[in-house]
């Protein structure tokens, strides 16, 4: 129904997006989402199926492998997989939006190019390390203290409530370089948003 100044239509393709998402959420995720819940584990196969249906970078530009749909159709995708399961479609939300996404918007070029690829093929999975224990996700409380040293930098501090944390191969970490500055302490954009490997570094 169509009533004058309202338009609920968005559009032949992001209804063909949802068509396809829908299909295959019902078909691969649903079955699986009563187990997944139960067990506390995500099914680890469905990573590169998302990546191979072409789903995880809804927000990036073609020129690193996304779909460059923006935030309407990952919305619409968000949807359709919490439709077929919402622990499912929390951990893909966090893959997708808060880390790659946030990757894509804050990253250098070198770190796109780096980092990227293998989380939009789903071979890598991705998570963003904020929440605090002292903090929750208020991130002028957050006490992570980012120590340059050399062109790296030393994390002291405590991560907690992290989706995909267990699991993740690649982390976007929210840290304070003045901590002591409650509200203008944050790191700057290149910083705040560091792109790292857990499994590569000590003390994770």
């Amino acid at each position: 129904m169509q009533l004058p100044g309202l338009n609920f239509e968005l559009g032949e393709d992001i209804d063909m997006l949802r068509d396809a998402v829908r299909e295959f959420a019902q078909a691969e995720i649903a079955p699986l989402a009563a187990q997944a819940d139960q067990t506390d584990q995500f099914p680890m196969h469905l990573w590169k199926k998302m990546g191979e249906l072409g789903v995880m970078g809804m927000t990036v530009s073609e020129e690193y492998g996304g779909t460059n749909m923006g935030y309407l159709a990952h919305m619409v995708v968000m949807e359709e997989i919490s439709r077929a399961s919402a622990s499912i479609g929390l951990s893909y939300g966090a893959h997708s939006n808060l880390c790659i996404n946030q990757i894509h918007r804050n990253g250098t070029a070198e770190q796109k190019a780096k980092y990227l690829p293998g989380l939009l093929s789903g071979e890598h999975i991705g998570a963003l390390a904020m929440s605090e224990p002292g903090a929750g996700s208020d991130v002028v409380s957050m006490k992570l203290h980012a120590k340059p040293q050399g062109s790296d930098y030393v994390l002291n501090g405590t991560k907690m409530w992290i989706t995909n944390g267990p699991d993740a191969d690649t982390l976007v970490v929210y840290a304070k370089t003045e901590p002591e500055q409650r509200f203008s302490g944050r790191t700057k954009t290149r910083q705040a948003g560091h792109a790292w490997q857990p499994h590569r570094r000590a003390g994770f």
